[in-house]
């Protein structure tokens, strides 16, 4: 069956279906899949007993054979439970159907930062007593251009209201952050400037700075198990410890408030069952995803599971809807959005500069390939399939093609990567494929995956999802995805990436 999807009035596509799914929900996450979504999707289609007007699509019935065209939606999930309560609000007037909205109550859910820090920074409310001390201050500073002269006590007061509030959004803020707090600090109490300093500022950066490192040690003492997972044992028996090593900002957070161990497992034994089902209620596993979430990472982080006790134990983990959720919960930032958004970004910078390091001799055979196809899609994996070699990095335990029913052997010896099944399988980007796998410590982890772009994404999501360090011998092709593509951690690139990044942003490419 073919429908013509409208997703805006310059993004209208073809999509070609051999069956229709029994239920809309299956319905819902077929879009979703063939056409790269997210977020939650109102389907609408033509019903030709009103002149073929737009109606919302509720069952599966409501399709015939002679449907052709649907219009799709786009709703993203709010990341606060302040920004849920709005849009839940802003659409009960309207003609959408609430009920297909998730919901999920703040009490079960674990807390989770946003991981970004608003420009300029929202100081929060401090002491009554200091409030009123540093309105008098302002009044003072207006009046005359005086400053106030702040006690130690006050000082330590003010910082301690600073780092609470910064640590609610991010456990490790950099100096760049506490820049910008300390900014608005002193934009809204100027009586607070410094003498002599020409941003007024800059000693307050660094108080907040040392002030959060001391916040995070009381916390450690008083029990918090996502900062003393990061402390190093003074015997030095203990692992390596973990920490946010790629700007995680939800790596190992606090249970539910309202929540025991014994609640969370029961959680998890229901997860579990639901995936056994024939007809899964997506919604239903993504709200037990997301309340059990603390129990997941804690098992990932502090027991380090071989992936196949893990796939045992939430088996909901090894799907794309999930991969997706939990990369979102890790990091605060959207999956596919965030790689192809800036993938696409950079496609044409990359083929130039693909194209001017001649001396790299693995390079002509990809972008030949470009001669047969020219297509997004191809670019996308030349980009991608090449920039190991353009680094000068070995992706041959990495990346493999095969042919049908070698898969079994190929990943032998694969600890992280790709594998794409094809009878083309000499080229370099075959043009014809039958599947694309991720495979993670010897074992098939997804398999039918739309395309290598597709699997690159879900890999890197996995990653995170996992705790997987990157492969030490692409340790810079890893990087420059993380980093320059999706722009996560970007602020500390090595000075290798950083190079690249700088003949990608040149005005001469």
């Amino acid at each position: 069956m073919r429908f013509r999807v409208i997703l805006a009035p310059d993004d209208i596509r073809r999509l070609s279906i051999e069956s229709l799914p029994e239920t809309l929900d299956s319905f819902i996450n077929l879009l979703k899949n063939e056409l790269h979504l997210d977020g939650t999707l109102i389907v609408q289609f033509e019903d030709r007993n009103y002149g073929n007007e737009l109606c919302n699509l509720t069952s599966m019935s409501d399709l015939t054979e002679e449907m052709t065209t649907l219009r799709v939606f786009q709703k993203h999930v709010p990341e606060s439970s302040n920004d849920l309560e709005t849009s839940i609000d802003e659409l009960s007037d309207s003609t959408l159907d609430t009920a297909s909205l998730p919901s999920t109550s703040s009490r079960d859910s674990t807390p989770k930062r946003s991981g970004y820090l608003p420009d300029p920074f929202v100081i929060p409310k401090f002491p009554t007593d200091i409030e009123l001390r540093l309105q008098r201050g302002n009044e003072a500073y207006y009046r005359d251009g005086s400053l106030l002269d702040v006690p130690r006590s006050i000082r330590s007061d003010i910082l301690d209201t600073l780092a609470e509030a910064l640590f609610q959004i991010k456990t490790h803020p950099t100096n760049g952050e506490c820049s910008i707090v300390a900014k608005a600090l002193v934009d809204k109490f100027p009586c607070l400037k410094e003498a002599g300093s020409r941003d007024g500022w800059y000693a307050w950066k660094y108080s907040i700075h040392y002030k959060m490192g001391n916040f995070r040690q009381q916390l450690r003492i008083a029990g918090s198990v996502e900062l003393s997972v990061h402390k190093r044992s003074a015997s030095g028996d203990s692992k390596r410890p973990k920490k946010a090593w790629r700007s995680e900002v939800n790596f190992l957070p606090e249970h539910p408030p309202n929540k025991t161990m014994e609640m969370l497992e029961q959680d998890r034994s229901n997860l579990q069952s639901e995936m056994t089902k024939k007809n899964v209620d997506w919604k239903k596993v993504d709200a037990l995803m997301d309340s059990t979430f603390s129990l997941r990472r804690k098992e990932i982080i502090k027991e380090e599971p071989l992936v196949k006790d893990l796939q045992a134990r939430w088996s909901a983990l090894f799907t794309e809807r999930q991969i997706d959720a939990e990369f979102t919960r890790i990091v605060s930032k959207n999956l596919k959005q965030s790689f192809f958004h800036g993938l696409d970004e950079l496609v044409p910078r990359f083929l130039r500069l693909y194209r001017h390091r001649e001396t790299v001799k693995e390079l002509p055979a990809f972008l030949a390939s470009l001669d047969a196809d020219n297509s997004n899609q191809q670019k996308r994996a030349v980009v991608l399939l090449a920039l190991p070699h353009f680094l000068k990095e070995d992706p041959s335990h990495f990346f493999k093609i095969c042919k049908p029913n070698e898969d079994t052997e190929a990943i032998k010896g694969m600890d992280v990567g790709i594998l794409i099944v094809t009878e083309d399988a000499e080229r370099p980007v075959p043009k014809e494929v039958v599947d694309v796998v991720l495979a993670v410590e010897e074992s098939v982890v997804l398999r039918k995956l739309k395309d290598v772009p597709h699997a690159f994404a879900l890999l890197m999501g996995l990653l995170y999802v996992l705790n997987i360090q990157y492969p030490k011998g692409l340790r810079y092709m890893f990087e420059v995805i993380q980093k320059v593509i999706m722009k996560i951690g970007e602020n500390t690139c090595s000075s290798r990436v950083n190079g690249v990044r700088n003949k990608l942003m040149s005005t001469n490419m």
